[in-house]
């Protein structure tokens, strides 16, 4: 039932090795913190870090209380990037909204699916 449900809502996602341009204006170090948003029946909380060596993340769900390291994490200005250590990959494409309050973008699945995220601010 829920492959079906994401075959509908899914569109063709881009391929795994083009770059996505970044369409935000706001400075990286805005992304840093706590993003909760919906996805596959649970809530999904992403953690940014910034330090003198970059960047780093995790994630955690309302499924398991565990965090989980983020992998392939890429910012460049208000926009971030990162996959999961899942199979089939799950790859999140993510733009910093204007009020610096909410990510919204696309997850692309196996290279082939893409659907709409969004997630706000939690710290």
């Amino acid at each position: 039932m829920i492959a079906a449900l994401l075959l509908m809502l899914a569109t063709p996602a881009p391929s795994a090795e083009a770059e996505l341009p970044c369409a935000s204006s706001q400075p990286a170090e805005r992304l840093a913190g706590q993003w909760t948003g919906p996805f596959a029946g649970a809530d999904w909380t992403f953690e940014l870090t910034r330090n003198e060596k970059g960047w780093s993340g995790r994630y955690r769900t309302t499924r398991g209380p565990n965090w989980h390291p983020l992998e392939r994490l890429s910012v460049s200005g208000g926009c971030v990037s990162f996959g999961l250590p899942s199979q089939p990959p799950v790859s999140f494409h993510l733009t910093l909204g204007s009020d610096g309050r909410t990510l919204a973008g696309q997850i692309a699945m196996a290279g082939h699916l893409s659907l709409p995220f969004s997630a706000v601010r939690g710290s």
